[in-house]
């Protein structure tokens, strides 16, 4: 007798959309040593591996026959010599009502609402994208932007004091896949 067993695989497929400008963010030209896994070998090379790394961790983690587009950028945040914005992500747009909607009348972010849907509820929107994400481009950087503390673009998470920007992503990557909340904080709608 021969025994058969199958496990349960999940599997997403995750896209970054660079909407950087030649020359900046994910394009940066700033030559730069590839570490810790990252092979990249400009500041804006190793910015986007750092980014599909992240995306290939929840690609792995998430099940989904729709193509999860995530509308990515660095460029300047907030900061000073002491705090700073490290990023943000958020879903591009929320759904309810639709076809195979688990619950009518429920909001879901757009990843998950194409999920169930089966099919991108958005398709024609020339924004393209369920998820939007920018970063900052000077964290660490610059004396006025949280200096001595870069973003740590390795991916193997020997960041050491640096801030390792793989797990900045897989967090801010979570609220855009709808760990973030739709109602109003002042009037619960």
């Amino acid at each position: 007798l021969g025994t058969l067993t199958a496990t349960a695989q999940a599997a997403a497929t995750i896209v970054i959309m660079n909407t950087n400008a030649p020359g900046v963010g994910f394009n940066d030209p700033t030559p730069a040593a590839p570490v810790g896994g990252n092979a990249g070998t400009t500041l804006g090379q190793q910015r986007l591996i750092a980014f599909q790394a992240a995306a290939n961790i929840w690609g792995a983690t998430l099940t989904s026959s729709q193509t999860i587009k995530i509308r990515a950028s660095f460029e300047p945040l907030t900061c000073t010599a002491t705090s700073a914005v490290l990023g943000s992500a958020g879903a591009y747009n929320i759904w309810s009502d639709f076809p195979n909607a688990a619950k009518a009348g429920a909001w879901y972010p757009q990843a998950l609402a194409n999920k169930l849907a089966g099919a991108d509820l958005s398709e024609g929107d020339p924004q393209g994208q369920d998820i939007q994400a920018r970063f900052n481009s000077r964290l660490g950087l610059f004396s006025n932007c949280l200096p001595g503390s870069p973003f740590y673009l390795g991916l193997d998470n020997n960041h050491g004091s640096a801030i390792d920007l793989v797990t900045v992503l897989l967090h801010e990557f979570g609220h855009g896949l709808g760990f973030q909340t739709f109602t109003s904080s002042s009037t619960g709608a």
